[in-house]
C-alpha cells in the first residue's frame, strides 16, 4: 500500500496532519469537502495548497476537492450544480497556489446510465483531471464493475480508479444482495473485475478500500467510535477475512 485517501475538511488540522503523512511516507490524497457546506472553499483550498507548499515543496499535491459531488443536494441540502461549481474552485486556487497538483474526481458510479456521469461531466469539462474516481459498494451496484469501468474510461479517456469500496458485515443489503461473502471475498471480487477491465484495455489506477484500518465519524475525528467496515472492526479486533486477502494480494505482487 503506497497511497491513502484522508480528508483535509474544514474543522481538520492541516498542518498535523500532512506532518503524520509525511513521517508515515505514504503518498495521500485529500478531500477538501466531505459533504461540507464550506462558505469560502477558495480560502480552505488557498490553506491546503500553500501548506503543502511549505512543508515539502518537491511533493506532487493530491487532492478530491469534493467527495461525491452528487449527493449533496441529499445529504447536505446543496444543489448538485453548487457542488460541482466549488470543487472546480477549489482545483483552481489550489494550482494558483501550488505548482504540483494531482486531482482526483469521485462519485458513485455504480451502473451505466447518463445520470450517473452527471456531476464528473461537469468537473472534467471544467478543469485538467488527473484521474476519474468511481465508488461502487454491494449495496448500490447495478451494473457489474468491469462494465462500468469500461464505460467510465471511454467516456473520458483518463485513468479510473475505485475510489471507494467495502464491505460492512452488519449491512443487510450487502448480505441479501451476495450471499457468503465477507470483506475479503468482496475484495477479491473486486479485484478480479479490475483485471478484466485491465485485460480490455482500462488503465485503472487502482482501488480504494474504506476504510483500510479503520475510521472514527468525519464529523468527529477524534471519536473512539468506529465503523466496522476495515481491517480493525467495531470490537478492536483484526477482520481475519479481510487480512487473509490483503496478505494473499501481497504476496501475489511479489511474485
Amino acid at each position: 500500500m503506497a497511497t491513502i485517501r484522508d480528508g483535509l475538511v474544514p474543522g481538520h488540522r492541516i498542518v498535523e496532519r500532512l506532518r503524520a503523512a509525511q513521517a508515515a511516507e505514504t503518498e495521500s490524497i485529500w478531500d477538501l469537502s466531505h459533504y461540507h457546506r464550506n462558505p469560502d472553499p477558495a480560502s480552505w483550498a488557498t490553506l491546503v495548497a500553500e501548506a503543502a507548499l511549505s512543508l515539502s515543496p518537491d511533493t506532487h499535491l493530491w487532492l478530491c476537492p469534493v467527495n461525491e459531488p452528487s449527493l449533496y443536494p441529499a445529504l447536505t441540502g446543496m444543489p448538485r450544480h453548487e457542488a460541482v461549481e466549488m470543487a472546480v474552485e477549489m482545483t483552481r486556487v489550489a494550482r494558483d497556489y501550488h505548482p504540483n497538483v494531482g486531482i482526483l474526481t469521485n462519485d458513485p458510479i455504480a451502473g451505466v446510465g447518463e445520470r450517473q456521469f452527471q456531476s464528473t461531466d461537469g468537473i472534467v469539462s471544467a478543469v485538467d483531471v488527473d484521474v476519474v474516481g468511481i465508488n461502487y459498494y454491494p449495496h448500490t451496484a447495478r451494473t457489474v464493475l468491469s462494465k462500468v469501468l469500461m464505460k467510465t474510461w471511454r467516456r473520458y479517456g483518463k485513468p479510473i480508479m475505485v475510489s471507494e469500496t467495502s464491505w460492512h458485515d452488519g449491512h443487510p443489503d450487502h448480505h441479501s444482495r451476495h450471499p457468503g461473502f465477507n470483506k475479503g471475498s468482496w475484495l477479491q471480487h473486486v479485484v478480479d473485475q479490475v483485471e478484466i477491465a485491465r485485460f480490455r484495455g482500462v488503465e485503472v489506477a487502482g482501488i480504494w478500500w474504506y476504510p483500510i484500518v479503520d475510521l472514527p465519524p468525519w464529523h468527529a475525528p477524534r471519536s473512539r467510535d468506529r465503523w466496522s467496515h476495515g481491517l480493525i472492526k467495531s470490537d478492536l479486533t483484526v477482520d481475519p477475512a479481510l487480512s487473509a486477502e490483503l496478505t494473499a494480494m501481497r504476496l501475489r505482487l511479489a511474485g
